[in-house]
């Protein structure tokens, strides 16, 4: 058995596929809650190194404001969508994985103040 297969339960298997969006911010929790909404056997994990974003994620006060997104959270949170700190369990348990943080330009090189510096990834 895999490593990463030894937290899964059998509730699990209600799910056709499971997806995690590394970064909690203005791109990616509002594009897992709407996936999350429209694809209710889609499980959806938001993992963010922030505590207190994750803590705002779960609570009634959203760190964002979209219309709409404060209803499409409180419909699937819990239910096919959860936001978390555990990066690496999400990475682990999920078969696609979106990063959705912020990327600095580029200074140097082909691209240079225009491309995303991608050295780091």
């Amino acid at each position: 058995r895999h490593p990463c297969e030894e937290n899964m339960s059998a509730d699990e298997s209600k799910f056709k596929t499971k997806i995690c969006c590394i970064g909690a911010g203005y791109v990616g929790g509002p594009t897992m809650a709407t996936i999350a909404k429209f694809c209710p056997d889609v499980k959806v994990h938001v993992v963010d190194i922030n505590p207190k974003q994750i803590a705002r994620w779960n609570s009634d006060n959203l760190p964002i404001y979209e219309p709409g997104l404060d209803e499409c959270v409180k419909r699937v949170r819990g239910k096919n969508l959860f936001f978390s700190t555990n990066i690496n369990e999400a990475i682990c348990e999920c078969e696609i994985i979106f990063v959705s943080v912020n990327t600095p330009t580029k200074t140097y090189g082909i691209g240079a103040g225009r491309a995303a510096d991608l050295k780091n990834w």
